[in-house]
């Protein structure tokens, strides 16, 4: 797939930014990524917060070529390809908690969003937002109960090269990419 990466320093959510985009044609393989969020958020409305800088903050575009019927398992193997790839490059492998949440210890490390939009009985796109707290001293840990790459390894990391992982990673979930496109 051919990544068409479009960078900014603040955004409300960069999941809104990709709607936007993808309603308006963008092509699959656009991704959004941003420094700080003002709006940012998880499932059922709840707040994502990250100091800018520290983190990994970004939506991909996918125009699956996946009947709706066929969708029910990919959160579950995009979480897993996030795993593998956060393991791939810094080196601790998180758990899963279903549906969206990656945990190190049992503290959260990363949330996955998935939105779609559906044309017919196909999916038209599907938005996939990952927030990974990758640089966050503990100190500015938004919650008690949140983790960062950080914090878990004592080192940081260079968030494009977990970027990077990450997409390579989310073209083996099945289904996800069009091999045709």
């Amino acid at each position: 797939m051919e990544w068409r990466i479009q960078r900014h320093q603040v955004v409300s959510s960069t999941m809104d930014v990709a709607a936007a985009l993808a309603a308006e044609g963008a092509p699959a393989g656009t991704v959004v990524v941003a420094e700080e969020q003002t709006a940012g958020r998880g499932r059922m409305g709840r707040v994502w917060l990250a100091p800018r800088g520290t983190s990994l903050l970004f939506t991909a575009l996918f125009r699956p070529p996946l009947a709706v019927a066929q969708s029910p398992t990919l959160l579950r193997d995009i979480g897993e390809r996030v795993a593998e790839a956060v393991a791939e490059v810094a080196g601790v492998t998180p758990s899963i908690k279903e549906p969206n949440d990656l945990l190190i210890d049992g503290r959260k490390l990363a949330g996955i969003l998935v939105q779609t939009s559906i044309r017919g009985d196909h999916l038209d796109y599907l938005l996939v937002g990952i927030g990974v707290n990758v640089n966050v001293p503990a100190e500015l840990l938004p919650l008690p109960t949140a983790t960062s790459l950080l914090v878990a390894t004592g080192r940081e990391h260079d968030r494009d090269v977990l970027l990077a992982a990450i997409l390579r990673h989310l073209e083996q979930v099945p289904g996800l990419v069009d091999p045709d496109a």
